[in-house]
């Protein structure tokens, strides 16, 4: 029999002697339940009611008992991880759409000033594949730009957020397990910024090749 000291966030566990422990004020105390059949969701829940019911977790010598049971813990878990990340990839699809739109109705309001300069390389000879490399370009250069610089300095927040919480990370969801949501969340991203470009491009090419009135 033995009493267990453990760091949060790591594997690491510590067991000592009771003989050492008995010195020692306790302040929390874990029960955990081994079952020897996998239970469902609501009986693991009926099951932690029982138990709390009879053993409340704040008692009146002033130590704290928790009840532990592994099915509720995962699924609160994974329930957690799921709002979360439902929550991020919401909020990053918004602010992208956002900036994209405001990017692109910029581009396609500067067009018709753009159509007179156009009109006028076109008068000088230059070919028409000669000025859709030039939209092209500088349509590369207002979105690239932005969103370059955005590029940057998410990279560089998510590192110092990732290096700031890394135990937490390794303990309830894995590295390779964010690596792999962020990189989803990244190919979406890409796929919009993929879809608006290409429809800023077709839009501003019709634009300045409409003749002037």
């Amino acid at each position: 029999m033995g009493e267990n000291l453990y760091n949060s966030y790591t594997n690491v566990l510590y067991v000592f002697p009771d003989q050492i422990c008995e010195k020692l004020l306790g302040v929390m105390r874990n029960r955990y339940i081994t079952t020897t059949e996998t239970i469902s969701y609501e009986n693991a829940r009926q099951l932690d009611q029982t138990f709390s019911s009879v053993y409340p977790e704040a008692a009146d010598t002033g130590v704290q008992y928790g009840i532990r049971l592994s099915t509720l813990q995962i699924n609160s878990t994974k329930a957690g991880n799921f709002v979360l990340q439902a929550a991020m990839l919401y909020g990053a699809v918004v602010l992208m759409v956002i900036c994209l739109t405001i990017l692109s109705l910029q581009q396609l309001l500067d067009a018709g000033q753009y159509k007179y300069r156009f009109s006028v390389l076109r008068k000088l000879g230059v070919e028409e594949q000669r000025i859709d490399k030039l939209v092209l370009k500088q349509l590369g250069v207002w979105f690239g730009l932005p969103i370059g610089v955005a590029m940057v300095v998410a990279a560089v927040v998510i590192a110092c957020f990732i290096q700031t919480i890394s135990a937490e990370i390794a303990a309830y969801v894995g590295f390779f397990a964010l690596l792999l949501q962020m990189g989803v969340i990244a190919g979406i991203l890409v796929l919009l910024l993929t879809c608006y470009f290409i429809s800023t491009w077709l839009l501003f090419k019709r634009t300045v090749k409409t003749p002037e009135m």
